[in-house]
């Protein structure tokens, strides 16, 4: 976390000798740096970790279900590929305008994900159908890892509660 603090405040220095050179060009390129550097300055939030159980145990629920958030990370892509292809070849010939690979991607994530996009749906019959079986797809996949991710950040909270009652105590 020091290093976080040390990359906090080269902004500060950066701009002291920048300050003296006259060449904008430099001057321009060194700026974009120094504002990359500014952004840094939110790492510093990560520090506060350690004083709430809750993001700790967020933290370690983390590290403790990487394999199973893998997985899902994996069977989404698999998913929104296998849609967005079957979508693709359905609304390809579309007569409300032709869609492009990359908007069958983004189709095929928002649905997945239930989020929707109201400006792109399929219009054919075989494109609505292939959308409802991408929302229901994506409703199975995002919710099989949860209840896994969920009581391994329950039984970790808890003990983490009570170890700091117990330490108050």
């Amino acid at each position: 976390m020091n290093l976080v603090d040390l990359f906090a405040i080269i902004p500060f220095f950066l701009d002291l000798v920048i300050g003296g050179l006259q060449d904008f060009e430099i001057m321009g390129k060194a700026g974009k740096i120094v504002r990359l550097v500014r952004v840094m300055r939110i790492m510093r939030i990560f520090k506060l970790v350690r004083h709430f159980a809750g993001l700790q145990s967020l933290i370690y629920t983390l590290n403790q279900a990487y394999k199973e958030l893998g997985l899902l990370m994996l069977l989404v892509g698999v998913a929104v590929l296998t849609f967005s292809s079957l979508v693709y070849f359905a609304e390809k010939d579309n007569p409300l305008g032709p869609w492009s690979f990359l908007d069958s991607f983004w189709w095929g994530l928002m649905t997945l994900t239930t989020v929707g996009y109201g400006d792109l749906s399929p219009s054919t019959f075989p494109g609505k159908l292939i959308g409802g079986l991408c929302a229901l797809g994506g409703i199975f996949i995002l919710t099989l890892p949860i209840p896994i991710v969920v009581n391994s950040f329950a039984s970790y909270y808890k003990n983490r509660l009570w170890r700091n009652e117990v330490a108050h105590k």
